[in-house]
């Protein structure tokens, strides 16, 4: 009994634990830390990274932007009188941004409306140009 005594006294500044066989060790000091649980729901556990929910938030908008921009190009392949091949669409948070040429001002205006027209588009950036061919 007495050098269990001994052994707490001398091992008072270090951690105790004890083995499968009910002995009493010290653990040095050096030892490695256990790791943080990480397990859901579990104390230790960090909290939720905000950055994670801004990820799906600019996934779901990229979404959206494609869904507006396949509506576009959709919607010019509709009007007779509307050569769409050289229009380019892009889609930024609903804000539309159309150019390349078409060969009169009458289609560039066609194409404006149409594009305006479509659900979702909250605005239209105009670099389409009228050709001088």
């Amino acid at each position: 009994m007495a050098c269990t005594a001994a052994a707490l006294a001398g091992a008072a500044a270090s951690a105790l634990a004890l083995d499968k066989s009910g002995l009493i060790f010290a653990a040095a000091d050096n030892a490695p830390v256990a790791p943080v649980n990480s397990a859901p729901g579990m104390p230790g556990r960090p909290d939720p990274d905000a950055s994670a929910a801004t990820g799906v938030d600019q996934t779901r908008q990229s979404l959206e932007d494609s869904a507006i921009t396949t509506r576009i190009k959709t919607r010019l392949l509709g009007p007779k009188d509307l050569k769409s091949t050289g229009i380019h669409v892009t889609t930024q948070q609903g804000a539309v941004d159309v150019s390349g040429t078409v060969p009169t001002q009458q289609q560039h205006d066609i194409a404006l409306k149409t594009i305006r027209s479509v659900e979702g588009v909250t605005s239209v950036r105009d670099n389409l140009r009228v050709s001088t061919r």
